[in-house]
């Protein structure tokens, strides 16, 4: 075993320390930066695997810190266009060594592969004046930073056991370069996909004012309306007057609803809202009543009221079945501390509207 693969299995605690360390750093400045990601992962470099490297470069290497992949990272972004919102990160709190690193999305057109934004860094200065990060101040790091799709494709790839345009048979290259191509066209697509939803997000609320009968039941639709309606915020607020609990001012389980929505056939904004208005005050009543055993106080999130809203519709069918399979569905598998039934929906409502 080479003398500097020998020093390095001594210091490989010492690694693997600025491995977790580096990741939690890495991954601070992700949050804080208010960029999303799927996950990172890091690795120290095996042994076995160094020094092989050494051996096949041919004593390249006279320090073991001139090694410059002895740790690594890799950040795995939900959208390729957050690669270069990482890399920005990487190059303002990192020291890029440009020599060493690669980007490895500007292939040339006719060569294979669908590859990552890979950099070589050190600590700054300052850092490395810091006295958690003293002890690793001579020591690089491997970045790569990736989408989930790019990362789907070099996984797909290892295990199949193709590392390059050469290695695959002839009679299979037509077929990768075609996986290849629609991965990347779905990488532009749900780039796309996305723009176009947060424009949707600016613009609903403004359509639902003007037209709230043109406006489906959604995720971002309904949130709209409930962070802007003058209705939902009066109700919520009545709730929490009666029960006690705290009104949180953010929306909480606006998939759930929607799903309850439309099993209730209820699918548009207008609709909505002509509902709610119309059973406001039993809304308010059924709630109180549908937990009047409930002896804790907790935070609620806004929207509470069509959570009960929908209640009061199941209820007003007067059809046990139908409330059975409400229940089923929505309320029996969430654990609920209060002992209730389909059928009890309707019995709470029936009460109220006597």
């Amino acid at each position: 075993m080479h003398k500097l693969t020998e020093k390095y299995r001594v210091d490989l605690k010492s690694f693997d320390d600025y491995r977790i360390k580096v990741e939690a750093l890495l991954r601070e400045l992700l949050i804080q930066n208010e960029i999303n990601f799927h996950k990172i992962e890091s690795r120290v470099k095996d042994p076995i695997k160094l020094d092989e490297k050494i051996t096949r470069k041919n004593d390249k290497y006279n320090e073991l810190y001139d090694i410059t992949d002895l740790v690594g990272l890799r950040v795995i972004t939900f959208f390729e266009d957050e690669v270069d919102k990482v890399a920005k990160i990487i190059q303002s709190e990192f020291v890029v060594d440009p020599e060493n690193s690669i980007d490895k999305r500007k292939l040339d057109s006719d060569r294979f592969g669908y590859m990552s934004l890979h950099y070589i860094v050190s600590l700054t200065e300052e850092r490395k004046g810091l006295t958690e990060y003293r002890r690793f101040k001579d020591i690089k790091i491997e970045v790569q930073i990736r989408s989930i799709l790019q990362h789907a494709w070099a996984e797909i790839e290892h295990d199949i056991g193709y590392k390059g345009e050469l290695t695959i048979p002839d009679v299979l290259k037509r077929n990768f370069y075609r996986v290849a191509a629609l991965l990347e066209t779905a990488d532009i697509e749900f780039v796309k996909i996305r723009k176009e939803q947060r424009n949707y997000e600016d613009s609903v609320g403004e359509i639902i004012k003007n037209n709230p009968e043109d406006v489906e039941i959604n995720s971002s639709s309904l949130k709209s309306y409930i962070m802007s309606s003058p209705i939902v915020k009066k109700i919520d607020e009545q709730i929490v007057s009666q029960t006690g609990w705290t009104l949180e001012d953010e929306t909480g389980q606006v998939q759930s609803l929607v799903e309850k929505f439309y099993f209730l056939k209820v699918h548009s904004i207008k609709e909505l809202d002509t509902l709610l208005k119309l059973h406001q005050k039993m809304v308010v009543e059924f709630c109180e009543k549908w937990v009047a055993d409930r002896k804790d106080k907790g935070d609620v999130q806004r929207g509470i009221s069509l959570f009960y809203l929908a209640y009061v519709l199941v209820g007003k069918s007067n059809d046990p079945v139908y409330a059975g399979q409400y229940y089923d569905k929505f309320i029996s598998n969430r654990n609920s501390r209060l002992a209730r039934s389909g059928p009890m929906i309707i019995e709470i409502y029936n009460n109220i509207v006597k």
